[in-house]
């Protein structure tokens, strides 16, 4: 017969969890009401109920698991969001910056912590978890801003995507650091053991074996994700059984992370490569709203239980180490950030800003940290100033990324009055499109183009626009395109298009007999709010459209698609990856304010 489950045991079970919720969720309120990352808010309330606060709560097996969990579920998300296409399109800076980015600021981290005595191998997870940006802060600024489609904002997506990537088996290592000691397998293990044991061409062979094994995995994953999940998917959307959909999501994560891990790889990569499986199904939206519940509520007790495991009284007679350490951290990225950028072709004013967009720690360093090895490895005040320093950089990570954007625009300013006192032409393109006034609208249409390979000239008469949209990576060039000459010395004769960025109904009347009669072939598109802009564009020739749906002018750009001759196939592949980039921004967004609530599924769609 079973023991008899007692209540003063379910008390002292529930308690934990009960002190993580309450605690979690008013955290998550204040600094969503302060514009804070909730990731320090979630640190926070970790040191003021742990030991050395209220004492409320203690380290213990069950927070231990509802923090791995965490770090299951947020993996699991990342795969979703590394789909094929986006690694296709984003191969530039894949291969280019991201790389750079990283490897400058990682191995200089790495290399710091080895100079002050830290063992490399430890030194080298540290150091490039370190060279990581927080994807959760940088999507909130890029949303906030509307940046996430401009020349800035992909990038720094894509940066971000090599690191997701990099920090899922840079997880691997940290976790089997040791080998042996630790009883660890799988690449790491295979690693450390072999720097500790000197070996040479047995490391070569164990390496491969483990790549050999990550291989299979990855073929596994993207084999299940057409072969079983996306039929298995189907059905449940057919039927209309929500518990069901759920029940099957959950299942599906937590059994590809045991199977990784009792294939000798990890948990966190299992959960990686079911996100990666899920992303190729039409079902990866429906995935993302069901699993946000439990990956935001799991990773907030992540994050609350490294605050448990912060040193306070080290920390505090470390105080000056910390800023300094917090300081540092951000300087240090800023710079070589900003090397990493330019050495990969980036404008001045564009990597000033890109390299204090991504000059924050990341929330993947607080995982690394938390691992075993690390633990062991790191002297505790050093831990708890690199904790700290990385969770200030979090906090700070907005006003700082606003005055790189600030930055930018002023070097934009004084070198555009050194070299454009008198309006600048562009160079004649063979037919191009005219982008008059870069709005929402323009940059949507630009970013159109420049997917699609179809050349452009943009104009902007605006100097604040003209700065901000040469800071965030635009060719633009200045001028008023109400002035004919200027359309004719940039080639409006034979231009394909003509996209107004603005409704200047006043001056498209007065210009519109005289474009007619010597651009008779020109295509003009606008985007408007009223029924009185529609008629009156309309019967000046203009083919225009409400602004209806988001991003705004997306039913603009796409007729602007088809009457420029883009099979409708592309087309449509680019209106699904373009509403998917938007509202992917707008989710992480939300998830980085803390926003605990569910989200009320809907099969129909999938259905």
């Amino acid at each position: 017969m079973a023991a008899e489950f007692t209540p003063v045991q379910a008390v002292d079970a529930l308690v934990p969890a009960i002190t993580l919720l309450g605690f979690g969720a008013a955290s998550a309120l204040v600094t969503k009401a302060a514009r804070l990352s909730p990731i320090v808010g979630y640190l926070i309330v970790g040191i003021l109920i742990g030991q050395y606060g209220l004492g409320l709560i203690h380290e213990s097996p069950a927070t231990h698991l509802l923090a791995e969990l965490g770090v299951v579920f947020l993996l699991f998300d990342i795969g979703m969001h590394v789909s094929m296409r986006e690694l296709k399109e984003s191969r530039r800076d894949l291969l280019g910056l991201a790389p750079a980015h990283l490897m400058l600021t990682g191995l200089m981290s790495a290399g710091a912590l080895w100079m002050i005595g830290i063992a490399w191998p430890i030194a080298l997870a540290v150091g490039l978890s370190l060279g990581l940006s927080s994807t959760a802060v940088v999507a909130r600024i890029l949303t906030e801003r509307e940046q996430n489609s401009c020349p800035i904002g992909r990038a720094a997506t894509h940066v971000l995507i090599f690191q997701d990537m990099v920090a899922i088996f840079l997880m691997i290592y940290a976790t089997s650091l040791g080998g042996a000691e630790t009883g660890a397998s799988g690449l790491a293990g295979v690693i450390s053991t072999h720097l500790l044991a000197g070996a040479d061409l047995p490391l070569i062979a164990s390496l491969a074996l483990s790549l050999v094994q990550a291989g299979l995995a990855f073929f596994a994953a993207v084999l299940a994700g057409k072969y079983l999940i996306n039929p298995i998917f189907r059905t449940l959307a057919i039927i209309r059984n929500e518990e069901a959909f759920t029940a099957f999501t959950l299942l599906f994560v937590l059994a590809a992370a045991c199977a990784t891990a009792v294939a000798g790889l990890s948990l966190t990569l299992g959960a990686f490569l079911a996100g990666l499986a899920v992303s190729g199904t039409p079902y990866r939206h429906e995935v993302q709203t069901e699993m946000a519940p439990f990956r935001s509520l799991l990773l907030s007790f992540f994050f609350i239980s490294v605050g448990l495991s912060i040193d306070v009284p080290a920390l505090m007679r470390n105080l000056p180490l910390v800023l300094l350490a917090a300081g540092g951290l951000i300087g240090f990225k800023t710079a070589l950030g900003f090397a990493a950028a330019r050495l990969n072709g980036w404008s001045v004013p564009g990597a000033t800003q890109l390299a204090f967009l991504l000059a924050q720690g990341s929330e993947f360093t607080l995982v690394v940290l938390s691992l075993g090895a690390i633990v062991t490895g790191m002297p505790g005040p050093l831990m708890s100033s690199v904790v700290a320093a990385v969770a200030l950089s979090l906090a700070i990570a907005p006003v700082w990324a606003d005055l790189g954007a600030r930055l930018s625009r002023e070097i934009v300013r004084r070198t555009q009055s050194r070299t454009e006192a008198a309006p600048r032409s562009t160079p004649l393109l063979d037919r191009p499109v005219i982008i008059v006034g870069m709005t929402q609208t323009g940059r949507l249409a630009v970013d159109a183009l420049e997917d699609h390979g179809i050349p452009y000239i943009a104009t902007e008469f605006d100097p604040d626009r003209l700065l901000s949209a040469v800071a965030d990576g635009y060719r633009v060039s200045f001028g008023d395109a109400s002035n004919l000459k200027l359309i004719e010395a940039i080639g409006g004769n034979q231009a394909r298009a003509m996209v107004l960025g603005f409704p200047r109904y006043e001056v498209s009347q007065e210009v519109t007999p005289v474009v007619m009669r010597r651009f008779p072939d020109l295509k003009r598109f606008v985007t408007v709010d009223t029924a009185e802009d529609m008629e009156r564009f309309s019967n000046l020739g203009v083919r225009t459209h409400f602004a209806m749906g988001e991003p705004r002018g997306i039913e603009m750009v796409i007729d602007m698609l088809n009457a420029l001759g883009v099979p409708e196939d592309e087309v449509s592949a680019w209106l699904s990856h373009e509403t998917e980039r938007f509202a992917i921004g707008e989710a992480k967004a939300d998830d980085d304010e803390g926003d605990l609530d569910p989200v009320e599924p809907d099969l129909d769609q999938a259905a």
